[in-house]
């Protein structure tokens, strides 16, 4: 018996010597990743992109990646990297401007299964690769392996903003996987800024079942290349009272807290509720269904919108943005008749009444909800805080200009919905966008009266889709279809600053650039003496008399007016006031030597002052008075 237990020991030792010198290893499934050894320097690793979907390594390595990575807490100059590893190793990340020049390189400092590095120093609105591993080994890389830092404030580019709610299971219909895909056909090669999720991002709290309803679904697209942000749901907290009274880290009922990195205010010290700036859009993100303890007692936030810290903080936070859009994400949303009926449902009800005149009064632009499976969009609404109101009173509620569809596609009644950057009650977009997961594909047939959308759409599986272009915002459902493709079955499009009307004083021979005011298309004219026609979203004109130019969209829904004045002859005073006003003169200039000048009110010539003219007359009665050192030039 112990021959044979021998010959057995030494068969399995071959085996397992046999298997440690293989040169090749070949994995499937979920642990399917690229392992390239990196025993030499950094300037010989290699990466061929062509093998992404096969693991290579000299000798096996003893870690493998099971989770991420992913992409959390970008900034202009910063980022940070998530992945977890199914043995504690001391992670790496490597980092460059194109997959095959890693130039940068950040190391943990003790070994660990949960890997998060921060990447600083980088260069703002910039594509970067980057792989991830250890100090000896790459675990992944490749050409879909970026990420983006976020642009200025300022920028005028466009921002694209994917959304996803309820996006935590695959149970109906497979409808996780097809509103994926059919985004992903959307996108194409087009890079994403952000990726936000709407809350119910699994239906079971805990980290086991995230792993099999989040990040097992997302781990080849969407988690490695587009950066994350998060609204807790209600199954997010195990859909349990008593686990949204137990906040942060350590509640293993509730893994949302410890799975995603987030960005901590500072006036409450907590992930739960946040905000951020990217481009020209403040994010405000809220938690619907956490409590806190507010007078004894355990309150969400919209229980209680004078006391609860959340509520506190958002009328802090809205109050001190100046950013020109803003954009809240909560999961529970304030008008639905869907899965959740908000004439009903005693939290929804409190969230219109108690939350949504904040939002309204410092001029939200949009807020975004989930919870009921399916789509709806309003109109630009304010003021509708009770049950659903009839239809033929909805009036009551939109501003004028605010009952088109909104889509602005050129059909009837489609007209884009405008606003300002004015802090202040202008009208609310909510959509309800629930469905990138969970289904709920028969709903009741009443359609709540604020909606500008139907019934078709209540029950459809999908993704909500954004591009915001500096006072241009446009918005997309992205329906899934059965081949896990996509259409495009809602849309609306807001501007803002738009349809201006500008005066300019112009001398004669002297030009003038003109610039609409709104993104689009451009269809320029001049109803005055000289006939003037452009295409293009910036003119020059010379007009040699006075005359008004009109641009508008092709929509016609759009109309910016310039008013040009062309001055000839005399420069003359139409005010009192200071020479070195230029709203003192009649060109809306200040006189240079060249120009003969009538002064027809009493002018002062400021200390210091060097003025020029040609020649001044004056009228009766009218006066220059000189400060110290003033000076007129007399020019011959």
């Amino acid at each position: 018996m112990r021959t044979i237990q021998l010959l057995i020991l030494l068969c399995l030792m071959a085996l397992l010597s046999g298997a440690q010198t293989s040169t090749t290893a070949i994995t499937s499934g979920a642990t399917l990743r690229r392992l390239v050894d990196v025993s030499a320097p950094d300037s010989s690793w290699k990466s061929d992109v062509g093998f992404s979907n096969t693991v290579i390594s000299k000798n096996l390595p003893n870690a493998i990646i099971t989770r991420g990575p992913y992409l959390q807490l970008g900034s202009q100059t910063a980022i940070t990297v998530r992945w977890r590893t199914d043995v504690p190793t001391i992670g790496r990340v490597t980092y460059g401007l194109s997959v095959s020049s890693l130039t940068g390189t950040v190391s943990e400092t003790a070994s660990t299964t949960e890997h998060e590095l921060r990447l600083t120093n980088l260069t703002p609105d910039q594509q970067y690769f980057y792989s991830v591993g250890t100090n000896t080994t790459i675990l992944e890389q490749g050409i879909n392996n970026y990420f983006l830092t976020a642009p200025p404030t300022d920028t005028k580019r466009k921002i694209r903003i994917a959304s996803f709610g309820d996006c935590g299971n695959n149970f109906v219909d497979n409808n996780q996987t097809k509103v994926r895909d059919g985004f992903l056909a959307y996108r194409g090669t087009t890079l994403t800024d952000l990726w936000m999720l709407i809350g119910d991002n699994s239906y079971d709290g805990a980290d086991d079942q995230f792993q099999v309803n989040f990040f097992n679904p997302y781990k080849d697209n969407l988690l490695k290349n587009t950066m994350l942000y998060a609204v807790p749901g209600n199954h997010d907290y195990n859909n349990s009272s008593s686990d949204a009274a137990v906040h942060g880290v350590g509640n293993p009922n509730v893994a949302y807290f410890s799975i995603f990195s987030l960005p901590t205010n500072t006036t409450t010290n907590t992930e739960e509720w946040y905000s951020f700036d990217y481009g020209p859009v403040h994010f405000v993100m809220l938690d619907g269904y956490g409590t806190r303890n507010v007078g004894g007692t355990e309150k969400r936030f919209y229980e209680d919108s004078l006391n609860h810290p959340q509520a506190q903080w958002l009328k802090a936070d809205l109050a001190a943005t100046t950013q020109k859009w803003k954009i809240v994400y909560l999961h529970f949303p304030p008008y639905s008749k869907g899965g959740h009926d908000s004439d009903v449902e005693g939290g929804l009800i409190a969230i219109r009444s108690n939350i949504n005149p904040i939002l309204e009064r410092f001029g939200v632009d949009l807020v975004l909800t989930g919870h009921s499976h399916g789509y709806e969009r309003s109109y630009p609404i304010h003021d509708q805080y009770g049950p659903m109101p009839a239809a033929n009173t909805l009036s009551n509620y939109r501003f004028p200009g605010d009952e088109s569809s909104g889509k602005y596609d050129g059909t009837s009644n489609s007209c884009a919905y405008k606003n300002t950057s004015e802090k202040k009650k202008q009208g609310t977009v909510y959509v309800v966008a629930g469905s990138a997961g969970a289904l709920t594909p028969v709903l009741p047939a009443t359609i709540h009266t604020v909606m500008a959308t139907d019934y078709s759409l209540k029950g459809k599986g999908g993704s909500f889709y954004m591009e915001v272009e500096d006072n241009r915002f446009d918005a997309r459902f992205l329906q899934t279809t059965p081949t896990s493709s996509f259409s495009i079955t809602d849309q609306f499009t807001i501007m803002k600053d738009v349809d201006i009307v500008q005066n300019l004083t112009l001398t004669a021979g002297q030009s003038a650039t003109l610039t609409a005011s709104f993104i689009s298309d451009y269809v320029w004219s001049s109803p005055g003496p000289t006939s003037f026609t452009g295409s293009s979203r910036t003119v020059v004109v010379s007009p040699t008399t006075s005359q008004t130019f009109v641009v508008k969209d092709s929509k016609q829904c759009i109309q910016d007016v310039f008013v040009v004045q062309v001055c000839s002859g005399p420069l003359f005073s139409v005010k009192a006031g200071n020479w070195d006003d230029p709203t003192v003169w009649s060109c809306n200039r200040v006189p240079i030597s060249t120009d003969h000048v009538q002064v027809k009110h009493n002018i002062v010539v400021p200390a210091n002052l060097q003025a020029h003219a040609l020649k001044v007359e004056f009228d009766s009665g009218q006066k220059l008075t000189y400060g110290t050192n003033a000076r007129l030039i007399l020019s011959q």
